[in-house]
């Protein structure tokens, strides 16, 4: 645990120093620098930390030909299986793959937020607590990396290199294809029709019209998607309370998105990129509302794409603040608000990551669901 605490402390402290100090710009990189080492670090010299473990370290021991990369039995997408071939090839451990998708991953995740964040530690600040209940998920990660760097061309409107991004971030998992959505997310959307819409998945994800719908795509795509579908339904239809996300979860989206659109009209006159980030969100609010009381998979999964801009979105808030006492205060109360985003985050499976086992950190730990 105190390593998970050791990180949010360290961001705490230069989301601190951003806000009340006139960095330098090699000060701001040499910081920048420092939590990306202290990322790839936590993430790329785990051992037996994070979820699907087991599936991606069989995976990475069976691939050894360019032939294995086209066996669909694994389920995992060739785009993926291809680049652990390359590095198996090179580097020969996990640990070694482990550590190159981990600088992989986190570049791209802070290009991104470089160019979609004005205040870039409170976004991985809050990105850092609510994402870490997906550490594991090496296909997705690298997806959602890949397509938050692609979210500039948006901007740009360089609708080729976007769909090309996007592409290629489908060939490490399918549900990327979702991303392709944000090309069109670059307008207003009328609050009514925002509130209605809202309204609406409420009602509809409170009846049995979600798992139907994720029952008939089951049943008619066929292959080992079919598969997956169906696995994620029959678990759902055993313990329908087990998927099902709390009532704290519902009330601090209610919070955030009030305050996300009451400062929309400010937020984007300021910001090139705010309608787009704004706007992703409401599609993963809508997400949510229809999913999160039936199959929870599609929340954490498909909705991560949209959920991430959650943290750019609340950084863009401080752009409002003017003192800087008031700013500080803020971002002590956001800090208590990642802990228990923290911890929100691996509800799920807490045995997976308390305590932090790594190479280096806690190694003879024995992880009783692993060993």
């Amino acid at each position: 645990m105190s390593i998970y605490i050791f990180t949010l402390v360290v961001l705490l402290i230069f989301s601190f120093l951003e806000l009340r100090t006139s960095l330098t710009s090699i000060q701001h990189n040499g910081m920048l620098f420092a939590v990306y080492a202290l990322f790839v670090f936590q993430v790329g010299f785990r051992w037996q930390t994070g979820t699907d473990w087991e599936t991606y370290l069989v995976h990475f021991e069976e691939i050894r030909t360019i032939s294995d990369v086209y066996l669909t039995i694994t389920g995992f997408e060739q785009g993926y299986s291809f680049f652990v071939l390359i590095v198996k090839n090179l580097m020969g451990s996990y640990t070694a793959f482990l550590v190159v998708h981990a600088l992989l991953y986190y570049v791209l995740v802070f290009s991104a937020f470089k160019r979609l964040s004005p205040y870039i530690f409170i976004s991985l600040l809050v990105f850092y607590a609510t994402s870490m209940g997906v550490m594991g998920s090496n296909r997705q990660l690298i997806a959602l990396g890949i397509c938050l760097f692609a979210l500039r061309y948006v901007v740009n409107k360089n609708a080729l290199k976007f769909f090309l991004l996007v592409g290629l971030a489908f060939l490490f998992h399918s549900s990327a294809i979702l991303f392709s959505v944000y090309y069109f997310l670059n307008k207003d959307i009328k609050q009514s029709l925002i509130i209605a819409i809202l309204g609406v998945s409420f009602i509809i994800g409170k009846t049995s019209l979600p798992i139907l719908a994720f029952s008939f795509v089951g049943d008619n795509i066929g292959g080992m998607g079919s598969a997956k579908v169906l696995a994620y339904t029959e678990r759902y239809q055993e313990d329908p309370e087990q998927y099902r996300l709390g009532i704290m979860g519902l009330i601090k989206r209610f919070l955030f998105l009030g305050i996300f659109i009451y400062n929309y009209k400010y937020l984007t006159a300021k910001l090139s990129y705010y309608k787009i980030i704004f706007n992703g969100y409401f599609v993963g609010l809508i997400i949510y509302f229809l999913f999160s009381s039936s199959i929870l998979v599609i929340v954490n999964r498909g909705g991560l794409y949209f959920a991430t801009m959650e943290v750019l979105l609340i950084a863009s808030q401080f752009l409002l603040i003017e003192n800087k006492h008031y700013k500080v205060n803020l971002l002590l109360l956001l800090f208590i608000v990642t802990l228990f985003l923290f911890f929100q985050s691996i509800v799920g499976y807490p045995d997976l990551f308390l305590p932090y086992k790594g190479v280096f950190i806690n190694p003879d730990f024995h992880r009783y669901r692993l060993d």
